[in-house]
């Protein structure tokens, strides 16, 4: 699934329910050129093509839901992509020693913070993080998406890709759209 259609099918239900889904204008491709370069890296293009598309949106508006989870997630914008990124590498020399592995999952590489993980999405000020990994495992894809998520902390796989992710969050949103819109 690509990036316009998902967002057409998230504005719909919002639509349904009486409300609307306030994105931001896309980033300009100097922008993300900007951004690529300070990252070192290129971003993957699905989720290059969504911050085109849309450069976020308004904080406790939700545009994504993670499959299998009743959160719905915040589309950060670049600017807040790249502070989320900062604030992990910050607090990943904090979780050294910790008693839980960061990860057991070979899709995975271990540790609290890796170069190439890019946050996208967000709930409860980084509580949650959405992230599409630059810098996978041995037994990951380039581009997968994996989630950070705090108490209990732990990294973990989501999707194999961000088109894979934006299947399952459609699902789960048309599924239920009172919880993903917070109408409960």
């Amino acid at each position: 699934m690509n990036f316009s259609d998902y967002l057409d099918r998230v504005r719909a239900v919002y639509d349904t329910h009486a409300s609307a889904l306030p994105l931001n204008p896309g980033a300009a491709k100097a922008a993300v050129e900007a951004v690529e370069a300070q990252l070192g890296f290129p971003i993957s293009a699905d989720i290059r093509q969504a911050w085109l598309l849309a450069d976020g949106g308004e904080s406790d508006v939700p545009v994504f839901m993670r499959p299998g989870y009743l959160t719905g997630y915040d589309f950060l914008s670049l600017e807040e992509a790249i502070a989320e990124r900062a604030r992990m590498s910050d607090r990943a020399p904090r979780y050294a020693g910790y008693d839980e592995p960061a990860s057991a999952d070979g899709r995975i590489r271990e540790g609290w913070f890796h170069q190439g993980w890019l946050p996208f999405a967000s709930f409860g000020a980084g509580t949650l993080l959405l992230m599409v990994d630059h810098s996978p495992g041995d037994g990951g894809t380039m581009g997968q998406i994996i989630a950070f998520s705090h108490d209990p902390d732990q990294i973990t796989w989501v999707a194999p890709s961000f088109a894979a992710l934006l299947t399952g969050s459609i699902v789960e949103i048309e599924n239920d759209p009172e919880e993903f819109l917070g109408e409960y």
